[in-house]
């Protein structure tokens, strides 16, 4: 007998953030804003979403982070973070979601993957690096969505 757990019978690889050739990725390279690199993806129909990352910091570069916005839209045209909440003295108080992924050492390759639920029809994912003295790092971002 098999583990339980979520299955998805449709899945769908996209490539979000560079390009990807056969199995060799191509990056992009990073900047301190999300208007630069970011992908509006149509996910109507599916569940979830899986993130993987492959993040090389630049060379000489240390104490900076990836950080991946995600936006969500009915009409492919007003798009609105996703957020967090925290909650203090029965004041809630909203920040946009980002993912962040601290890098190390400079020159160095992170690999990563995380999943997020989805129900919405579209969503612009969008990616920007802090830290950076000079050099800015590259980022390839694959997703998968599942669906029924």
């Amino acid at each position: 007998m098999g583990m339980g757990g979520l299955f998805y019978p449709n899945v769908t690889p996209v490539v979000l953030i560079g390009t990807k050739t056969g199995t060799t990725r191509t990056p992009v390279t990073l900047t301190n804003t999300y208007t630069s690199n970011y992908y509006v993806l149509p996910v109507s129909g599916h569940a979830v979403l899986t993130f993987d990352v492959h993040y090389t910091t630049g060379a000489s570069e240390t104490g900076t982070s990836v950080n991946i916005k995600v936006l969500d839209s009915t009409d492919k045209t007003n798009f609105y973070s996703l957020t967090n909440e925290s909650a203090t003295g029965g004041t809630s108080t909203l920040t946009d979601r980002v993912f962040t992924r601290a890098g190390g050492a400079g020159a160095t390759s992170y690999d990563y993957s995380y999943r997020m639920d989805i129900t919405y029809k579209y969503l612009k994912i969008q990616v920007a690096e802090s830290g950076v003295s000079t050099n800015y790092g590259t980022v390839f971002i694959e997703g998968v969505l599942g669906g029924n």
